[in-house]
């Protein structure tokens, strides 16, 4: 039995050391096929780069991010380098202006690539680019050019959790900007309403998304012919309330401002997300 045990180990290891060389194989022939593009390449060539192996069509635009100092790069060469430096300067040096040019660099490097091999889909390939592109123009106003970057990421994925909620917002900030202008805002009112109810098909649970389409229905500038907002309000509020009885918001005293929402808009507290996640201070 013994011999029997030591063998399998053997065999075991054996195709393990087997399994590894594969893999380094198949990472070495994902990257070497690609020196015939030029040196700005999207990132083919970069540490940490995952690749898809088509030598006619490459695509290597994943959705990770790398810890920037750990690459060892002194300056960036390639799309994907000029992200991954921008996402660690907005996330760990908070500095957002920096990462904003890193994420237009690269875009400027999609782009040119694209023209060069009639290739126009390279800058839409690159997710992680618009991930990160779209919520920094909707925090600054920039509203038109948010939603073109939340966009492409919806024709990637229309499912994907999030980005009409994100679209949503820059519609209703469009939206303030027209009635600032003396400008009929109602387009942009109902443009915003759609892609709130888009966002809840998706993800009918969220507690972000059900807080946000909320705050949109009580916003006394909001009129949406049709729609009965003060009752649609209270029944995102009392949905919200309903998912904190088990799962607290980050901010507990959102759940305060949402419950004392439902009973002005004729509804009744909920006294076991206040208990859950306000009175025993409970943060998830």
């Amino acid at each position: 039995m013994l011999r029997f045990w030591r063998l399998a180990l053997a065999f075991t290891l054996c195709g393990l050391v087997l399994a590894i060389a594969l893999v380094s194989g198949r990472r070495s022939e994902a990257v070497n096929p690609f020196r015939a593009y030029p040196p700005l390449h999207a990132g083919i060539g970069s540490p940490g780069a995952i690749v898809d192996e088509q030598t006619e069509n490459p695509t290597f635009f994943a959705l990770v991010k790398t810890d920037w100092p750990l690459l060892g790069i002194d300056e960036p060469r390639t799309a994907w380098e000029y992200v991954q430096r921008g996402m660690y300067r907005q996330d760990d040096l908070r500095n957002e202006g920096a990462a904003l040019e890193d994420y237009l660099h690269a875009l400027e490097l999609l782009e040119h690539l694209a023209v060069e091999h009639q290739d126009p889909t390279l800058p839409e390939r690159m997710l992680l680019l618009h991930f990160r592109l779209g919520p920094i123009f909707l925090h600054r106003g920039e509203y038109e050019r948010a939603i073109e970057h939340f966009e492409t990421l919806l024709h990637e994925d229309p499912e994907l959790e999030g980005i009409h909620r994100e679209i949503a917002l820059a519609y209703e900030g469009l939206a303030h900007e027209a009635a600032e202008h003396g400008e009929d805002p109602s387009a942009f009112q109902r443009l915003a309403f759609e892609h709130f109810q888009s966002e809840l098909h998706n993800g009918p649970n969220n507690q972000l998304t059900l807080y946000e389409f909320g705050h949109f229905l009580t916003d006394p500038e909001v009129h949406l012919e049709g729609v009965n907002q003060p009752r649609l309000a209270r029944e995102m509020y009392e949905r919200y309330l309903a998912r904190a009885v088990e799962h607290c918001d980050t901010y507990p005293l959102r759940i305060v401002e949402v419950d004392q929402a439902v009973v002005a808009l004729g509804g009744r507290s909920n006294q076991k997300a206040l208990r859950n996640c306000v009175a025993g201070e409970r943060v998830q």
